[in-house]
């Protein structure tokens, strides 16, 4: 019985060891599989791992241009804005010159036309027609008082010294106008006086007349 139980015991650990050997086998296999494919594997996961950190620097890079690049255009835009700024307030201001330099004008031009009709008040007006008479002149612009341009040069009578000076600007504006017109009435009997003129070549057409210039006749 004892020997029969040894016998057992024997297969029992034969059988044992066959599979542990075969457990042994597979574990070599497997190592040497690992050690065959870990190289090439860690080479890949190495390249990949340098490719993602490149990648990451560019992206940084990139930010870094962009955040530049923003602040320049932002620097670029508030230049312009400052600029056109700068260009609205010269033109306000060349506006607001040439208003009150028009306006100083028109207030200056406006002044000296009142002190001009101030010193000529007895004016006669130019537009007279060269085929008025002298007579119908006089009646249309007949000679202001003393008295009448005392009271349209209303400085006049502030200075009391100013009254002989008025009446000698009264004569000689007087004595101006009559020769004016005087030199009117000659320019208007020169005028008519031409009028009776036939110009050469322009009359009536005599006997021995060609219009050329030649008169048959006279042998002209």
């Amino acid at each position: 019985k004892i020997e029969a139980e040894q016998l057992q015991l024997k297969r029992y650990i034969q059988q044992n060891y066959t599979k542990i050997r075969e457990v042994e086998r597979e574990l070599e296999n497997l190592n040497l599989e690992l050690k065959l494919t870990a190289g090439p594997k860690k080479a890949a996961l190495e390249h990949l791992r340098k490719k993602i950190e490149l990648s990451t620097e560019r992206i940084r890079v990139a930010k870094l241009k962009e955040d530049q690049a923003k602040k320049v255009w932002e620097a670029a835009a508030q230049v312009v804005k400052d600029e056109e700024a700068v260009k609205q307030k010269i033109c306000d201001d060349l506006n607001q010159l040439v208003q009150e330099s028009t306006n100083t004008q028109l207030t200056r031009l406006e002044e000296l036309k009142r002190r001009l009709e101030s010193l000529n008040p007895s004016r006669v007006s130019s537009d007279v027609s060269d085929g008025k008479s002298l007579q119908q002149t006089n009646m249309t612009a007949p000679q202001p008082s003393i008295h009448q341009q005392s009271e349209q040069t209303p400085w006049a009578c502030d200075n009391p010294n100013n009254v002989d000076n008025n009446i000698i600007e009264s004569n000689g504006q007087q004595r101006f106008n009559e020769a004016r017109e005087k030199k009117r009435m000659l320019n208007i009997g020169r005028g008519k006086g031409n009028n009776g003129i036939v110009p050469k070549g322009r009359g009536s057409k005599g006997p021995g007349w060609t219009g050329a210039g030649f008169d048959m006749d006279g042998g002209a």
